[in-house]
């Protein structure tokens, strides 16, 4: 055990005192006086993890304790018991015991000002309240707790008393709360402040898991490379430490950033890994969260039996803990699998269950989600009417998802374009020029430095440090500027979306001697000059914004979406290809037609946009090419679905082209192959009600 440091001390009796706990605190504590109170954490943190299986064995084993150990003052021993019993019962959804443990803790705090217990108190009414399912009280009473927790301990962690697991709980449930209702950025937040508290007591155990947690949070935001590296850091902590729970945590989300990045195998696989990890622990309720996720990774995997075994085997196990978060996961996975097993009346019925059990719950991201699961599942059992009612609950949710973001999005793009559109590219030329000159001041200056250290060691050693400080600082900032730079230049200044030149440097590092593979949709707003010549060009820019947002709310987490020049975008989706890739179409037409744009002024602008899109390399005799001739080709669907009436998907479906020169053929006169049947379309109108059938194909 590491021994403590003077400062942990000092500040440990320094919390005594303001506790009215002098008298049961020696003036001068020493490492002998913090050992018996790092014990009593661990003891208390035990207890807590084996309450999460056997918690009226583990409250007994509590109410049995006598008086403190040597070296623990009383007061902080039965104030640890209390906060310890009311978390084993609540988290097992015993009221009775919290409402004693509560009291029992108000009864320590006899005049009120005991900021720790307070916190105590919330944070045990919290973790109850958010496995009961109210999910907004029991964040509620987590602020609290914060709150507590923040002015008892600060930015302090003093070993004796300000235990920092608790605190963590708290920061933790309001993390998850924020993820669950699609708020990613307080999310995020959270989980820095967790992480900075796990590490001031170097606790591994939860460094690991908040850092596993954030990345996953990071990759959801659009910043992959964050996620990966913080992924790393979060299994390196994991791997050093003596933890096994730890290497579960991180295996688990581990898995869950796989699947957010399309790697549905390589999630499978860990996902598994961490159950294996979680069998020597020996705890059921452990094993029902990893099968969870597990179920649903099966299922993606086309082994539905193997899925709704693991449902099977983990429902029991949550329900007898009134695990209400993960309930209507597990109902959601074995819904979708009934219905690949062809169990078509009880899949819908647990679907419906899992989606009414996260409404009341306030969990709108997981409900989004699962939405757009359930409306694919349904098209492909062929039931349109029921998936295009799934998908238009799924668009009224995320609306309300991203409509503060969107409102805020859309007056900062707006302001930062007003004020910098005709100077962007000279100010990123000047930038250049720049960095360029850093460059060479920096090569100079540390020149400079060697010099003067070999000619005048001794003499002008302070100066020296000084001209290394420089020469280290403006290094620094020559990073922060490249930084800055690259992503300014990969970004279109008005959507915020990818720009051109980031999208061919993305697609040409995707091809290989196979030619590219993948799906290509490309839009293009109809109309879009009546727009500027009608309603003027800050109109148009509010239109090609909301679009921009639009079409992004559409696609899936690891598509992407540029706007490709004017009022052009194009879209890059790996793995997607026949409905799916139809119903994508679709989605982004209705997108984009459903709703008017609201213009500054107040007035509804109607929009819609003509879309082309193909999947390559293109059946049926999948003639090998590069993207560029792969965008020329989506072009043309595209120009088809314009010169058919607009508002409209035209999906390239197959080709009769055998090779290179044919292909070649065909595209300089694409109306002719199309009309002699060379070239196979599908063609989808808008469809502005719902009905039972989908778009027409020819």
């Amino acid at each position: 055990m590491k021994p403590p440091s003077l400062q942990h001390l000092l500040l440990a009796l320094a919390f005594a005192l303001s506790c009215g706990l002098a008298q049961a605190v020696p003036e001068a504590l020493t490492a002998d006086d913090i050992s018996p109170l790092r014990s009593m954490g661990e003891q208390m943190e035990a207890w807590v993890q084996r309450g999460e299986d056997v918690p009226e064995q583990v409250l007994a084993e509590i109410a049995s304790q006598g008086p403190a150990p040597a070296g623990v003052p009383e007061a902080v021993w039965q104030r640890a018991l209390q906060r310890t019993r009311g978390l084993v019962a609540a988290r097992s959804g015993l009221e009775a015991e919290v409402r004693a443990a509560v009291a029992a803790l108000q009864l320590l705090n006899s005049d009120g000002r005991n900021a720790q217990i307070q916190a105590d108190q919330a944070l045990v009414q919290a973790l109850l309240q958010d496995l009961l399912g109210h999910a907004e009280m029991g964040a509620q009473q987590a602020r609290s707790a914060d709150v507590y927790y923040t002015q008892a301990c600060g930015v302090r962690l003093p070993p004796a008393d300000c235990e920092h697991r608790a605190w963590w709980r708290a920061l933790r449930l309001m993390w998850l709360r924020a993820e669950a209702q699609g708020a990613l950025v307080e999310a995020q937040g959270l989980t820095q402040r967790a992480q900075a508290l796990a590490a001031r007591a170097d606790d591994a155990l939860l460094q690991a898991w908040t850092l596993s947690g954030q990345a996953v949070i990071s990759q959801a935001l659009g910043d992959a490379d964050a996620a990966r590296r913080i992924m790393v850091q979060a299994d390196r902590i994991a791997r050093r430490s003596d933890s096994a729970l730890a290497l579960v945590r991180v295996r688990y989300n581990e898995a869950r950033l796989a699947l957010m990045q399309g790697d549905d195998r390589g999630g499978l696989r860990t996902m598994q890994e961490a159950l294996a990890l979680a069998k020597p622990l020996n705890s059921p309720r452990l094993d029902s969260q990893v099968l969870a996720s597990l179920s649903d990774l099966l299922r993606r995997a086309g082994r539905a039996r193997e899925a709704l075994a693991a449902v099977e085997r983990a429902y029991p196990v949550m329900k007898r803990h009134n695990e209400l978060r993960g309930q209507p996961t597990l109902l959601h996975n074995g819904g979708l699998a009934r219905l690949q097993l062809g169990q078509v009346a009880q899949g819908r019925s647990d679907l419906e269950d899992a989606l009414a059990m996260w409404s009341d719950t306030g969990a709108k991201a997981a409900m989004e989600s699962a939405l757009r699961e359930d409306s694919d599942a349904l098209a492909a059992l062929g039931d349109t009417h029921a998936a295009l009612e799934l998908y238009h609950r799924e668009q009224a949710l995320r609306a309300d998802i991203n409509k503060g973001n969107r409102e805020a999005a859309l007056a900062q793009q707006r302001e930062r374009y007003r004020s910098e559109a005709e100077k962007r590219e000279l100010d990123l030329l000047g930038r250049e020029n720049a960095l360029r000159a850093s460059r060479l001041q920096t090569q100079a200056l540390l020149e400079r430095v060697w010099l003067l250290a070999a000619a005048l060691l001794l003499l002008v050693a302070g100066v020296a440090v000084l001209l290394l400080k420089r020469a280290r600082d403006a290094n620094q900032q020559l990073r922060r500027s490249e930084a800055l730079l690259k992503v300014q230049s990969e970004r279109d200044p008005l959507t915020g979306l990818a720009n051109r030149r980031h999208f061919r440097e993305v697609l040409a590092t995707l091809e290989s001697d196979g030619g590219f593979r993948g799906a290509l949709l490309l839009l293009d707003i109809d109309h879009f000059k009546r727009v500027n010549d009608d309603f003027g060009h800050q109109a148009g820019d509010t239109v090609l914004i909301e679009i921009a947002h639009r079409l992004g709310s559409s696609v899936r987490l690891n598509d992407l979406v540029c706007r490709w020049g004017g009022e052009e975008f194009l879209v890059y989706a790996p793995g997607l290809r026949d409905e799916g890739l139809t119903a994508l179409a679709r989605r982004m037409l209705h997108a984009v037609g459903d709703q008017p744009v609201r213009l500054e002024d107040g007035r509804d602008l109607t929009v819609t946009t003509s879309l082309g899109y193909a999947c390559f390399p293109l059946p049926q005799h999948e003639v090998n090419l590069d993207w560029d001739r792969a965008v020329n080709l989506v072009d043309m669907a595209l120009y088809t679905a314009k010169s058919m009436g607009r508002d409209r998907a035209v999906g390239l479906q197959a080709t009769l082209a055998e090779d290179g020169d044919a292909l070649v053929a065909m595209e300089r006169d694409f109306e002719m192959a199309r009309l002699s049947g060379e070239v196979q379309l599908r063609v989808d109108p808008r469809i502005t009600a719902p009905v039972a059938a989908a778009g027409s194909g020819t």
